[in-house]
């Protein structure tokens, strides 16, 4: 469990395919963190989909996750574990 809070979240689009591949989402923590993430893996479930696509806006944060307004999200641990993983750890 990470003890810091999302303080803001946004998505890039700017480098992605039509079918929303290299999209990526970036988290902004209150302690100053930074990171990005490919949200790549999670474009075939039905709500993500539409999100690499574009469709759905920007996301928003409670601080605890990243949500989007079809009903997606993303807790900042399942954040952290992407990352760990498309880093091999």
């Amino acid at each position: 469990m990470v003890s810091a809070k999302i303080e803001s979240v946004w998505m890039d689009h700017a480098f992605c395919d039509e079918n929303g591949k290299n999209s990526v989402l970036h988290i902004e923590l209150d302690n100053g963190a930074y990171f990005m993430i490919l949200l790549d893996s999670k474009a075939n479930q039905p709500l993500f989909c539409d999100i690499v696509k574009g469709k759905c806006g920007e996301p928003s944060t409670d601080g605890k996750c990243a949500y989007w307004r079809n009903g997606a999200s993303i807790s900042l641990d399942e954040m952290l574990t992407l990352i760990r993983s498309e880093n091999g750890a």
